[in-house]
């Protein structure tokens, strides 16, 4: 099985519709799975069209004034090809979520915008929160993460479009994840075209 994932559109508050690049690179998979901050859940149609779909909530967004889908699930746990996934935005990771926000934050006003700490420290949280789970997808860095932590894979896809927020870097992108029953679970990235966001976002 094929499953195209991918987080952080912000459609339709950054950009007004899923870009068709995002859409093209996502045609011919089996499902659907979006790590997130797809602010209205009436955006995800594009995909809809082509394969199921499975999202879940991100966070709230106050420049946006965003609740980035809260009428989605939190979590999305099920299972394909003898694998048992768990889906989540990520930002929910305890007492300490704004400490590694605001670390992040200054890291990137100082020019330094690669920090797997955050992203470590999110796996972690993770990896104990669902501790049956063979593959954990998350999102929310914006930034494109994939480690395996013993037998278990943790996946950010990055974000799907350019995010211009403090002229971040980040090349959007979205992810294969090739499921086959009797071997480890394959990723492939994919690069995407930048597409221009709306403006201050």
């Amino acid at each position: 099985m094929l499953i195209g994932v991918l987080a952080d559109t912000h459609v339709p508050y950054r950009m007004p519709e899923i870009p068709g690049p995002v859409v093209e690179a996502l045609r011919g998979v089996d499902f659907i799975l979006h790590a997130g901050d797809v602010d209205e859940p009436w955006a995800l149609a594009p995909l809809q069209a082509l394969a199921p779909v499975l999202a879940v909530r991100g966070n709230y967004h106050i420049l946006d004034r965003s609740t980035a889908g809260a009428t989605l699930p939190r979590v999305v746990e099920l299972d394909f090809a003898g694998r048992h996934l768990a889906m989540e935005h990520g930002f929910d990771i305890g007492p300490l979520a704004w400490v590694w926000k605001a670390r992040s934050l200054l890291r990137q006003l100082s020019g330094h915008w690669d920090f797997p700490q955050y992203d470590a420290a999110i796996a972690r949280c993770l990896l104990r929160r669902y501790p049956t789970a063979d593959v954990i997808i998350f999102g929310h860095t914006h930034r494109y993460y994939c480690q395996w932590w013993g037998e278990k894979l943790v996946l950010n896809p990055g974000a799907a479009l350019h995010t211009s927020y403090l002229r971040a870097p980040y090349a959007p992108s979205v992810v294969y994840l090739q499921l086959l029953p009797d071997s480890p679970p394959q990723v492939k990235r994919l690069r995407l075209p930048l597409q221009k966001t709306r403006p201050g976002t």
